[in-house]
């Protein structure tokens, strides 16, 4: 049957026009469902990308975990004998002061010390892990990654040594310094000693 328009026989023009128009609307119904793929794919990727990250992130946290507690599942613990120290009467004219505190790894993973830094600059430590001796700290200009493992029921040695002529006349009386331990220990990531002193001219 020929096609008709207000029932009167479409020209040939008409027939060729219709037909354009009816390529055009199937040519613009296929573009549309190509861009509607085009964006499900992206939705798609996106999603998978985003989880893939979530997954991974997820995996490497675990693993930092892991690594604060060993991969044996074993945890360190530090323990500081003594955790505090009374140097008494001290004379600025005596000099540097020394005393020795361990640091003692009564768990059953790796201890690993990875920043030591001191309450005044009159202060300085040095930590000795078998023949290993560390660069001296203070309270500024520490050296940076820096790292010591103590392992488990070893220990290791925290020299720290206290100058009570640093301050000057304006030192003398009672003194407190702290010296602080970066850690692993899950439970004690900063450890801390207390040094205390009168100083006497």
């Amino acid at each position: 049957m020929e096609e008709q328009i207000n029932n009167q026989p479409l020209t040939k023009r008409e027939k060729r026009l219709s037909k354009q128009k009816q390529e055009q609307q199937e040519r613009l119904h296929s573009a549309r469902l190509r861009k509607i793929k085009k964006t499900g794919a992206i939705v798609l990727a996106t999603a998978l990308l985003a989880a893939g990250i979530i997954f991974l992130t997820g995996k490497s946290s675990l693993r930092g975990n892991q690594n604060d507690e060993n991969r044996d599942g074993g945890a360190p613990k530090i323990e500081i004998n003594p955790a505090e120290y009374d140097l008494g009467d001290i004379s600025m004219a005596a000099g540097v002061v020394k005393k020795i505190f361990e640091i003692k790894n009564t768990g059953d993973g790796d201890l690993r010390i990875d920043g030591i830094w001191t309450s005044c600059h009159c202060t300085t430590a040095v930590l000795k892990v078998g023949d290993k001796n560390s660069p001296k700290f203070g309270m500024g200009a520490n050296p940076p990654f820096w790292s010591e493992k103590i392992s488990a029921g070893e220990s290791g040695y925290l020299e720290v040594f206290f100058d009570p002529a640093y301050h000057g006349p304006q030192g003398i009386g009672s003194a407190v310094r702290i010296v602080y331990l970066s850690t692993n220990d899950p439970k004690n990531k900063q450890s801390e000693i207390l040094l205390n002193a009168n100083i006497a001219p």
